[in-house]
């Protein structure tokens, strides 16, 4: 059983979920029931989205022995997807006060946390991420995020959406961000400053219909025809997929 386990935990480590999923199931059907390989079994089913199968074995797993906080965030998200609401937020909140909490796994904690609409610690959670990684974009996108979603005022993402076109200037959503908490202060003319180079490949990769509306206003206002039209353009395109 433990060569099959091995196996399973070599293929789930390079992301190779349909075969990690074959060891651990023949692992299991070798005889000796382990919490390691139920474990497992539950993590793959719930990335591979199958909620319903994943959460018996982890609650069989948890009789055995204490589960990984991985094992742990599986769990919440599947209760989550069940509706058992109150369950998964019990679980959640236990995670975000853990300050060994993986850092691969933060992300996926603050989604969970956001799903429930607590906004604030899933703030707090993308914080620790920013912490840990300050040049990671990624979490500190999520930190405007979740401010946004907590009802912040605008003017105090702005500095962090700066940022974060700094770390990452090719990333054409952050701009979009910038223009669109500036279009809340009504200071115009910074938010087409935000987007007033946009190429062509950058407005087509936007498939957000408010997004592209919001630029359609902005370009019309300053007298950017081209760019205007090709966003209305982008919304029919969007209209008849």
């Amino acid at each position: 059983m433990q060569d099959r386990l091995q196996r399973a935990v070599a293929c789930y480590s390079r992301g190779l979920l349909p075969e990690a999923l074959r060891h651990v199931e023949a692992a299991l059907a070798d005889g000796d029931v382990a919490a390691d390989a139920l474990e497992l079994k539950g993590v793959i089913l719930q990335m591979q989205g199958e909620h319903h199968l994943a959460l018996r074995p982890l609650l069989e797993a948890q009789k055995l022995q204490p589960l990984s906080m991985a094992a742990q965030l599986a769990i919440a998200e599947c209760y989550c997807e069940s509706g058992d609401i109150e369950e998964a937020r019990e679980i959640y909140y236990a995670l975000a006060e853990r300050y060994d909490f993986p850092t691969s796994l933060l992300s996926s904690l603050a989604e969970g946390l956001g799903r429930l609409q607590e906004f604030e610690l899933a703030k707090r959670v993308c914080e620790t991420a920013v912490r840990r990684n300050p040049e990671s974009h990624s979490a500190l996108y999520g930190v405007v995020f979740y401010m946004t979603r907590a009802g912040e005022p605008a003017e105090k993402s702005i500095p962090l959406v700066e940022r974060l076109i700094d770390l990452a200037p090719r990333i054409f959503r952050y701009r979009i961000s910038l223009a669109t908490l500036y279009c809340i202060l009504e200071e115009w003319e910074k938010a087409y400053l935000a987007i007033a180079d946009a190429t062509t490949k950058e407005l087509y990769s936007v498939d957000c219909t408010c997004c592209i509306a919001r630029l359609v206003g902005l370009f019309e206002k300053f007298g950017d025809q081209e760019r205007s039209a090709f966003c209305r353009r982008r919304l029919l395109e969007i209209a008849s997929e």
